[in-house]
């Protein structure tokens, strides 16, 4: 999987977790804001319900007999009053007070009656049943109770539940001024439009008002607080003010997750890229140990944990990079090496035939001597032949130079290497090279002169290195796309730390009384020779002998 797939996958991953937990809190505070608001409004008004909502408020035994629901019977107390099931007859089928408290029927008198005092509120419920709620507040029934005393003079059982309901009675002139307060404490003085209202919406009513016209022309007044005094707007207010809090909350819960949720990402995305950091920070500066840090990585495997495997393709190619580096640093550090061995050398080769030509010179100017004509010459040829190596030695470097920056122009054909190679060993000057043995079809491109350059410096080395009669072996394979040529001698061989740096080294070191027999620049430019032809080229060395094969691409 791509480290860009891997990464989208786990930001989706959180996010997913993120919401799926900002939804549980939503909803959990919803669920608490209902729950809430329905328990601080207990409270229903029986009288504003629909008949819907009180068709599962009763049932029917197996015996006939119906039972009312206990919410329902509670509601009717809360609202001061009692509730019935009666058919169209009048019958009571099911009531909230004992039988002995109410009426176990009603006449169609009774029914007219309560139309007129608008005490009674009916809910139609189908097969001839309705359920009825009769409204029974104390104020009504204490104004009943001293109506039918016939007086303004209160007795003391009266005052007592006047006092127990904390209720007032109160006289009023038929023109609505208030003549006096009977009993109770003094409220403000009531209108007649005020009196009116008050038969409407109960829960917004702040008292229950019950009022009669005595038979002076005055009018009795009850006045009693409504307990159940809820009005719209206030209670409105208040939701506002639940639900406003109930935002607050949410967002502050939001805040504080979205907060923890940061730190958490970062610690998940932000220590593996502080780690990544550090490590760059140390191949900068060339260090390349791996960092220890056991709360990223696992120090038994090594490997980064699981919660941070996401960036496992990072750190593989960090710990590739190091090696990369590390080994370039090394191979740098050697090529400088051999640099400074080359340059040494190829100033000590260039000093020495200098040193030899400035030394015969000098002798044959001198007037101290007189040199004959063949000492002349003698110096004279010594001259001559360390011109000429340093000629060579110059020519030499200037082509491995050509080489490198693809100056040398090839012009390749297609060659019978067979043929080539053993037309070589027929007018080589060698005479420890033998006829090539192999496939004698194998076919190539080269350009015959440059390719024969190849085999003087690799046949010539070869022929150097191995025992005088010991035969060097010419050997051509085919092999699948490519063709081999080995070229193989009985040598003493190449020492093991010489080996891998056998075609690097450009230049081979001579002291004076080394007779000057190259440049030591041969195998060097018959690498990259070989590598001109798109080939290659490789050395196995061992005490009895060196094996070199160089491998082509074959136009069979």
């Amino acid at each position: 999987m791509r480290l860009s797939t891997k990464m989208t996958t786990r930001f989706l991953a959180y996010f997913v977790v993120f919401y799926a937990v900002l939804l549980i809190v939503s909803i959990g505070l919803i669920i608490y804001f209902v729950y809430d608001v329905m328990n601080s409004n207990s409270y229903t008004d029986i009288r504003e319900l629909d008949a819907f909502e009180l068709e599962s408020d009763f049932t029917k035994d197996s015996n006939g007999t119906y039972h009312l629901s206990q919410d329902l019977i509670d509601s009717a107390h809360e609202n001061k009053g009692l509730v019935q099931l009666v058919n169209k007859n009048g019958k009571v089928l099911a009531s909230s007070e004992k039988s002995s408290d109410c009426c176990n029927s009603y006449t169609i008198s009774q029914f007219v009656a309560m139309t007129k005092t608008k005490e009674a509120f009916v809910w139609e419920q189908g097969n001839g049943l309705y359920i009825v709620f009769i409204e029974k507040h104390p104020a009504t029934q204490l104004l009943s109770m001293i109506v039918q005393e016939n007086g303004t003079e209160l007795s003391n059982n009266i005052q007592k539940k006047l006092k127990e309901a904390d209720a007032s009675f109160e006289i009023y002139t038929p023109d609505g001024k208030r003549g006096k307060v009977v009993f109770g404490p003094s409220n403000p003085a009531l209108s007649g439009i005020e009196i009116l209202t008050s038969s409407h919406n109960y829960s917004e009513r702040k008292e229950v008002i019950a009022s009669e016209v005595l038979e002076d022309g005055n009018v009795a007044v009850v006045r009693v607080n409504n307990s159940n005094y809820n009005p719209f707007e206030p209670a409105f207010e208040d939701g506002m003010k639940k639900f406003g809090i109930g935002l607050l909350l949410f967002h502050l819960i939001l805040f504080f997750f979205t907060i923890l949720f940061s730190f958490w990402i970062g610690s998940r995305f932000g220590r593996p890229v502080l780690y990544f950091l550090k490590r760059i920070e140390k191949l900068a500066k060339q260090d390349y140990e791996v960092l220890d840090d056991r709360k990223l990585r696992n120090h038994k495997t090594g490997r980064l944990k699981r919660k941070y495997r996401v960036y496992e393709d990072i750190d593989q190619s960090l710990s590739h990079l190091a090696f990369t580096q590390e080994a370039n640093e090394r191979k740098i550090m050697q090529t400088e090496k051999l640099r400074e061995d080359w340059i040494t050398g190829l100033s000590h080769d260039l000093k020495t035939p200098l040193s030899s030509i400035y030394g015969y010179s000098t002798m044959l100017s001198s007037d101290n001597y007189a040199w004959s004509n063949e000492e002349v010459r003698s110096f004279a040829k010594i001259m001559q032949e360390k011109s000429t190596y340093m000629n060579a030695l110059i020519e030499d470097l200037t082509y491995t130079y050509q080489l490198k920056n693809n100056a040398i122009s090839i012009e390749k054909i297609n060659v019978n290497l067979f043929e080539f190679v053993k037309a070589y060993s027929s007018k080589s000057v060698w005479k420890d090279i033998q006829d090539p043995i192999g496939d004698e079809g194998a076919q190539v491109y080269i350009d015959p002169k440059l390719f024969e350059r190849v085999l003087d410096n690799l046949v010539g080395n070869a022929i150097k290195h191995t025992p005088e009669g010991t035969k060097v072996l010419l050997i051509i394979e085919q092999n699948k796309d490519n063709v081999l040529l080995t070229i193989k001698d009985e040598g003493k061989g190449i020492p093991i730390e010489e080996l891998e740096n056998l075609f690097n080294r450009y230049y081979r070191g001579t002291n004076t009384t080394t007779e000057v027999s190259g440049t030591g620049l041969g195998l060097a430019i018959a690498k990259q020779l070989v590598e001109a032809h798109n080939g290659d080229i490789q050395v196995e060395s061992s005490e009895f002998g060196t094996i070199v094969t160089i491998t082509l691409p074959s136009t069979t």
